[in-house]
């Protein structure tokens, strides 16, 4: 049986004329490929820091190296949802590249420019150029919740297990 999907209206805005728009590549995808449309450097110098653009179409990233990659569009996400900002998996499993703070969260009041925070985690240089594929964007629903302080929880099966407490190695 088909489940009827909510199909939302989002405006993108181009930020400038070269822009990809995001858009899935086959009905069902859950998220959408964005291109590199600039590189930021990131400067942390004196205390001071800051991102400058950087005036290139392609850049070099060495080994564990950041930079901030402008999408080229901005947007008007409907009030409770946001966007999620992940990595490529072709991109992390070949070149060891991904996305700093994944998810990155992009909420429904910003309207900048969409920019993705890029890492070199390979041993290897990775070139970059603009109009590559560097991230995908998927689209999340809020859900409306409280938080609500107690001194016990509820039992569980796996109790107070940590990490790797589900499996055997």
């Amino acid at each position: 049986m088909k489940k009827d999907i909510e199909k939302l209206t989002i405006p993108f805005k181009k930020v400038n004329k070269e822009t990809i728009i995001p858009k899935p590549s086959k009905k069902g995808d859950a998220g959408a490929d964005a291109h590199i449309m600039g590189f930021k450097q990131i400067v942390n110098e004196k205390g001071k820091k800051e991102l400058i653009e950087i005036n290139s179409d392609t850049y070099i990233l060495k080994p564990l190296e950041r930079i901030g990659c402008p999408l080229g569009f901005a947007t008007a996400i409907p009030e409770g949802y946001y966007f999620k900002v992940v990595p490529r998996s072709g991109l992390a499993l070949w070149e060891g590249v991904s996305i700093v703070n994944t998810p990155g969260t992009i909420d429904s009041g910003y309207r900048n420019e969409w920019m993705a925070i890029v890492i070199n985690l390979s041993n290897k240089e990775v070139v970059l150029k603009k109009g590559d594929r560097i991230c995908q964007i998927i689209l999340g629903k809020i859900y409306d919740f409280e938080v609500v302080e107690t001194d016990t929880l509820p039992d569980s099966e796996r109790g107070l297990g940590g990490f790797g407490s589900t499996g055997k190695n």
